[in-house]
Formats: structure tokens, sequence, C-alpha cells
């Protein structure tokens, strides 16, 4: 009897349920900073949402330090974690990060895919994005573009997350 390859194994929308936490998107700091809301949506290739990925994000404080460990939490300061929405929304409520190009790191889990996609968003005039030595490699390409959150508002800022096709969000490796 020959052996049959099978199919690996993905992750289904079932990985929610062992990583919610409650209020995962009322980022904290143990300093005060200017607050600010970042929205958006995940989109698939074809453009249609996807409503069972999940967002993290994690920052330096609005000092520009790496954050340090909340007393008595199990969730550090500096993190978030949310679901999206059955429409691909999600909404991350944070302080501004501190430094000369203010960003986010954000990690993407999603059905279908085996490890999580690592990826940046940049709450800074484009312009400063191209000039961030992180992304010399790509800072010519029309892509950076992918990384910027547009400003919504005073304390607002838009930024969609498109997983593969045109307009896909510039990636990292880990």
């Amino acid at each position: 009897m020959a052996a049959q390859r099978t199919p690996s194994q993905t992750i289904g929308p079932f990985f929610h349920e062992a990583l919610r936490w409650k209020d995962g998107g009322n980022v904290t700091f143990s300093e005060p900073g200017r607050r600010i809301v970042i929205t958006g949506r995940v989109l698939d290739g074809a453009g249609a949402p996807v409503g069972d990925a999940m967002v993290e994000t994690w920052q330096l404080s609005p000092a520009g330090k790496p954050p340090a460990p909340a007393a008595g939490s199990a969730r550090p300061h500096g993190f978030g974690r949310v679901e999206t929405a059955k429409d691909g929304t999600f909404r991350i409520e944070t302080a501004m990060p501190g430094g000369d190009c203010p960003y986010v790191d954000v990690s993407l889990f999603a059905r279908g895919l085996l490890k999580a996609l690592r990826t940046r968003v940049y709450l800074a005039a484009e312009d400063r994005v191209r000039a961030d030595p992180a992304l010399k490699a790509i800072a010519a390409s029309p892509r950076v573009k992918t990384l910027v959150a547009a400003a919504a508002g005073a304390h607002e800022y838009r930024w969609d997350v498109r997983l593969q096709g045109e307009g896909e969000t510039v990636f990292f490796s880990a």
C-alpha cells in the first residue's frame, strides 16, 4: 500500500477561544500619554472581510521605552489582542508610541495561516516612514503606503490590512 499525502493542519476559527482577553483592545501603560484609536479591517485577497482573524499589537511606551510588565496582571503594558468582527473590523485603543517615527508592531492570525503574519502600522507621514532605517529594503516601493495609517480625526487612525493580492500589506519575516 502506497503512502498518501495528507493536508497540512491549519489554524481554524477555534483558536479564539483560548486566546480571548477581556478588554484586550484597550492597551495600557504605566505612564501617561496621548490616547489614540486605531481602527481598520482585515481583508482577504479578493477584498472580502476576514471575520475570524485575531490582531495582536505591541509597542513602545509614550516615552519611547520598551513596555514594562504590569504589576499584578497577566497582560503586560503595551500589548493588545482583539479579534475581528464578522465584517473584518477591529479597534485598538492605546497611547501614541514614543519615538521619531511612531509605529505599532502587529501580528495577524487567521484561518489558513500556519504562522502569524508580522507587520507594522506607522502613525506618521509617509515621507517620515520611508526614512525609517527598518524599511531600507522597501523605502522606494509604493507598497510602503500599506504600512501607513490615515488620520481619521484628532485622535483616530484608520489602517486596513490586505492579506494577499493587489494592495497586499507588507509583511516581515519573523
